[in-house]
């Protein structure tokens, strides 16, 4: 029963993924740049576009400053609380939230 339980719960919880994604995009909520996690995007997508702002640079002899940062460890963890209430304050609504 453990094994079917988790692929049980691995099935609602896609489903509800897809939902929220298809919510999501209907609302334009996704900004551009979160492209890497978005359907027909790829992380490859940015590695392009930085590479053409560095040729572009180049080009127009202008400095280009660019900075990473690694977040892993800045957001532990997630409020759900926090997480449910601002989805249903920006028009989320359903059998999730009763």
């Amino acid at each position: 029963t453990i094994c079917l339980e988790s692929c049980m719960l691995k099935f609602v919880t896609l489903l509800i993924m897809r939902r929220v994604i298809k919510w999501a995009d209907l609302r334009k909520l996704i900004p551009p740049s979160q492209n890497g996690f978005c359907k027909d995007y790829r992380t490859n997508n940015n590695a392009f576009i930085l590479r053409c702002a560095i040729e572009k640079a180049k080009v127009m002899g202008k400095t280009l400053y660019v900075a990473t940062v690694d977040i892993t460890n800045a957001f532990p963890s997630t409020d759900r609380a926090t997480l449910w209430l601002k989805l249903k304050m920006l028009g989320m609504s359903g059998k999730l939230f009763d």
